[in-house]
């Protein structure tokens, strides 16, 4: 499996590029062993859930040392975007179509010495999974961040959707020349709902429902082009993950997911959404809600990937690895939508994870859930 992306999908280090979105101490991670504090969440994210799904390695980060070409690899920067310009306010980061070339460079300088003839590296890239989760930093740091870039008043809302369309479309297209065969592409999640807008522009309502409109004129013309993109081009697969609406439902009835906090984020953070945890009143009222109750002690515990599964209340730390403190932190992880500002927890992972490996009615996936796509 190899994974492009941002902040959502990435695993770290961040060793080769000096972005203002740093993780690798506590809270990131908490849930994991040793060197798995660089994720931006408290535990598993999207591709551990997928490939323990499948049945195989979670690919490592283009910056670990021990990554394995053969086994995948994770290209994913924080605070990157489809546009090369995107996350560039808080330093360097790889734009999607540099990740495609970091891709093809890949293939090129280490996979094909290794599969000869030339068709068996062909097989070998059809084979596998292409997992893609881009576009919310466009919105969040680009679009929506006037003081630092012009493209809300380059474009309105439905160009700028067009034009992050067609930049999306031919870095897929590329993925395709380069071999890639079957891609899972996830829609951008309700950002209006997000902790990190609502104290921003502070709407009246539970959402700005002017951002999510604005995000859902991207996800409509994606799934657009995803469906034209498995017509034209031969023997490909792409899966829409349907994100917006499932998330939606997850803050609105929690308790059908089994989640109860969908408001507040588990660790509350300092302006750009990352950060060390501080306890205070960012938000609606006057104070940040105590911990969830717990729901049920019926639990059990599973390590994959170096994470636990189920959160341990227990598992606090008073001291970052930089020696600052952690001011507060929620215990209740399991049943918190929202890890920061910007991030959910892996519990909303899992469940989005879960919605997407069948097709069923109930599943967010389209045309066919993961195990299909795999099997294909």
């Amino acid at each position: 499996m190899y994974i492009f992306g941002d902040s959502i999908v990435y695993t770290g280090p961040n060793g080769s590029h000096a972005t203002g979105m740093k993780t690798g101490y506590m809270p990131y991670g908490m849930e994991c062993l040793f060197m798995d504090k660089f994720r931006f969440t408290n535990g598993k994210t999207i591709p551990g859930y997928i490939a323990a799904a499948l049945n195989v390695s979670t690919p490592l980060s283009m910056d670990d040392l021990y990554n394995i070409e053969q086994l995948g690899i994770n290209y994913a920067s924080p605070s990157s975007g489809i546009l090369p310009e995107t996350g560039t306010a808080l330093g360097v980061n790889y734009c999607m179509e540099k990740q495609v070339d970091f891709f093809n460079e890949t293939v090129e300088t280490k996979l094909r010495a290794k599969f000869s003839p030339t068709d068996k590296l062909s097989k070998y890239l059809s084979a596998l999974v292409y997992l893609i989760n881009i576009g919310t930093s466009d919105y969040i740091h680009n679009y929506l961040q006037p003081d630092h870039y012009n493209s809300s008043r380059q474009y309105n809302g439905e160009d700028f959707a067009e034009l992050l369309t067609k930049k999306l479309e031919n870095n897929l297209k590329d993925l395709y020349n380069i071999g890639a065969r079957k891609m899972i592409v996830f829609q951008i999640g309700p950002l209006g709902c997000y902790p990190y807008i609502i104290n921003k522009l502070k709407p009246r309502s539970r959402c700005a429902e002017d951002i999510n409109k604005l995000v859902s004129i991207f996800n409509d013309k994606l799934n657009g082009m995803l469906k034209e993109l498995s017509e034209k081009l031969d023997r490909s697969s792409f899966v829409t993950v349907k994100t917006f609406d499932l998330i939606k439902r997850l803050i609105l009835s929690p308790a059908d997911y089994g989640l109860a906090e969908t408001r507040w984020p588990c660790c509350v953070t300092q302006a750009n959404g990352t950060g060390l945890c501080d306890r205070g009143p960012k938000y609606f009222g006057s104070d940040v809600p105590h911990d969830v109750p717990r729901i049920s002690n019926a639990m059990s515990m599973e390590k994959e990937y170096m994470c636990r599964d189920i959160t341990s209340p227990r598992l606090n730390s008073s001291y970052s690895q930089i020696g600052k403190p952690v001011k507060y932190i929620c215990q209740e992880r399991d049943y918190y939508l929202f890890f920061d500002e910007l991030h959910l927890t892996q519990a909303a992972y899992k469940l989005i994870v879960n919605k997407c490996l069948n097709s069923t009615s109930e599943g967010i996936c389209s045309p066919y859930g993961i195990y299909h796509l795999a099997e294909i």
